[in-house]
């Protein structure tokens, strides 16, 4: 709503006062406001894009998490089936060891005793893979659990950030502007020209990037965000995008000038170490300089099983 001050010269429209100009409302005070609303609107449309690029990461993290524990029981398998030949063979050598140093009257007697045995050890090798099947499936199942429950977490803990900006933005946009009959937009400009400027969007910087950050395991969805949100308040820079890989995510950083992005990157404590890529590849012509990120360990306590 808005309201005339005439004791002070003012003008209050959606909780902001404006100065009163000659024909209208003073016009820095306007382009100030807009450009507020603009800076709103794009953090928003960056806080919406680091969300599609981290839920895109979150599934590839689950599909590499039930690869790795396929992997690590079709290992545990061969191991076990590995030891059982072993056993089996070890049997065999003992039966015909046993049935040479046997007269050929004891040959029917050495050809039982060696059944018995490789029937023991079949039932050993069963036995040995079925507790190992046991053993890992449990541990298994509570690291795909315990994972899978972290990054839906993180993932609503976004989505809530998300959904509040959205909310806000909307709302002080929907605030109507009521005619007092002295307040005007700038002079020779309508209410389409202002509604127009309201509206105007960044048009996407179409320039490469200047610097590839990789983030290596251990993953960690928040520390990157705080990263990417840290990276994005600098003057510097244009923009970041995220690049979601479930083993090794990568950060793609535009510049509108240079900056020592190494030194800030080690002040910030979301960062563990960074080293830069110093060969031929990183910063040829054309290409980004290349870094390597490692955050922080974080411990995460044991499940019971």
């Amino acid at each position: 709503m808005a309201k005339n001050d005439n004791n002070n010269g003012v003008v209050k429209l959606w909780g902001h006062e404006f100065k009163k100009a000659k024909d209208g409302l003073d016009k820095e005070q306007v382009v100030s406001f807009v450009n507020e609303l603009m800076n709103e609107h794009e953090t928003l449309l960056k806080r919406a894009e680091h969300l599609s690029s981290l839920t895109q990461l979150a599934e590839k993290t689950i599909v590499e998490a039930d690869n790795v524990a396929k992997q690590v029981q079709k290992e545990a398998g061969d191991k076990a089936k590995a030891g059982a030949n072993a056993i089996v063979a070890k049997a065999e050598e003992q039966a015909q060891k046993l049935i040479q140093e046997k007269s050929a009257e004891a040959v029917a007697i050495a050809n039982k005793e060696a059944e018995a045995i490789k029937a023991k050890a079949q039932q050993r090798a069963e036995a040995l893979l079925e507790e190992k099947a046991k053993e890992i499936q449990p541990e298994l199942r509570n690291t795909a659990k315990r994972l899978y429950g972290e990054l839906l977490a993180q993932l609503e803990s976004l989505k809530q950030q998300v959904g509040a900006l959205e909310k806000e933005f909307e709302h002080k946009l929907s605030q109507p502007l009521e005619d007092t009959g002295k307040v005007s937009v700038e002079a020779g400009k309508t209410g389409d020209d202002f509604l127009e400027l309201i509206q105007t969007t960044d048009e996407t910087s179409k320039d490469e990037p200047e610097w590839e950050l990789e983030i290596l395991p251990p993953i960690d969805l928040t520390q990157i965000l705080d990263i990417i949100n840290h990276l994005d308040s600098l003057p510097q820079v244009v923009r970041t995008e995220l690049i979601p890989q479930a083993d090794k995510p990568s950060i793609m950083v535009f510049l509108r000038q240079p900056i020592d992005l190494i030194d800030i990157l080690r002040t910030l404590q979301q960062v563990a170490q960074v080293t830069e890529d110093t060969t031929e590849s990183g910063g040829a012509e054309g290409k980004p300089r290349k870094a390597q990120i490692e955050l922080p360990r974080q411990t995460v306590p044991q499940e019971s099983n």
